[in-house]
């Protein structure tokens, strides 16, 4: 599309249509328009749809419909001026532009005169305060720990003197502590009572363990079945195959039961253990 043939725009037609049409007369798709322009497809969409809150403010609208229309072969002025008109506003892109950017040079003037203010007496004022007070602690500290010193020597010594003297005076009698061990070995009672350990140690073997009341245990055991019985009194124990059972009876280890096959009867207390 040339200048001289977009120079006057349809009566009522709004800036979105506008830009719309001249981009489809120019063949370009909303993707191309983009590419051309460096403006993202949806803020031109959006323009296309009169929507400019998208683009960040008036100005920066202003300068999209100017660059769509320059990237579809159209004179911008028509555009710019609708533009306007349709937002209700005539103030031309440069002057907007003027003002946003005036006060911006009066920023730098307040920011670096409020830098030099603080920053070089801090650190000056604080190193010695906090030397000072460093040191004036340390002292203290040393003159405390040399007085501590000073004060716990005597009270030392006077321990130790007193200690002594204290100490000798109850120790005095010396036959006190031979006395009770010859008490106490005479105060153990001596064992009572059957403590028997069954052992088989090659083969099985018919068992049968009873005391007062009754049978403890019977049945047929195989090598290597051990089991403990106690009684306040007595124990007897019958063994089918002798030669394979060991029998301890309170502390004492009778050894082999008897010949291989051979039953015995045997009677286990606090004495020992003696056959039935």
């Amino acid at each position: 599309m040339s200048t001289g043939e977009t120079s006057a725009l349809p009566e009522g037609t709004t800036v979105g249509e506008a830009l719309r049409a001249a981009r489809e007369a120019s063949g370009h798709s909303v993707e191309q328009a983009s590419a051309t322009t460096r403006i993202r497809s949806t803020l031109i969409r959006d323009l296309e749809d009169d929507r400019f809150e998208s683009s960040g403010g008036t100005v920066y609208a202003r300068g999209h419909v100017r660059a769509l229309a320059l990237a579809a072969g159209a004179d911008p002025a028509p555009y710019v001026a609708l533009f306007s008109r349709q937002v209700g506003t005539e103030q031309p892109a440069a002057s907007a532009v003027a003002a946003a950017v005036e006060p911006v040079d009066r920023r730098p003037v307040a920011v670096t005169e409020s830098l030099h203010v603080p920053t070089a007496a801090r650190p000056e004022r604080r190193g010695p305060n906090w030397l000072a007070a460093g040191a004036a602690a340390l002292g203290v500290i040393v003159a405390l720990f040399v007085v501590g010193q000073f004060f716990s020597k005597p009270s030392g010594s006077s321990l130790d003197t007193a200690q002594p003297r204290a100490s000798v005076a109850p120790h005095s009698p010396a036959p006190s502590p031979s006395a009770p061990p010859k008490d106490l070995t005479a105060a153990v009672p001596p064992p009572t009572g059957a403590d028997l350990r069954v052992r088989l140690l090659g083969g099985a073997s018919y068992i049968l363990v009873k005391n007062s009341a009754g049978t403890l245990f019977e049945g047929v055991v195989n090598s290597g079945w051990v089991k403990d019985f106690k009684d306040a009194r007595q124990l007897q124990v019958r063994v089918g195959n002798a030669g394979a059972v060991n029998l301890v009876c309170s502390g004492r280890d009778l050894g082999t039961a008897g010949g291989n096959g051979a039953v015995r009867q045997f009677t286990c207390n606090a004495d020992g253990i003696v056959p039935a």
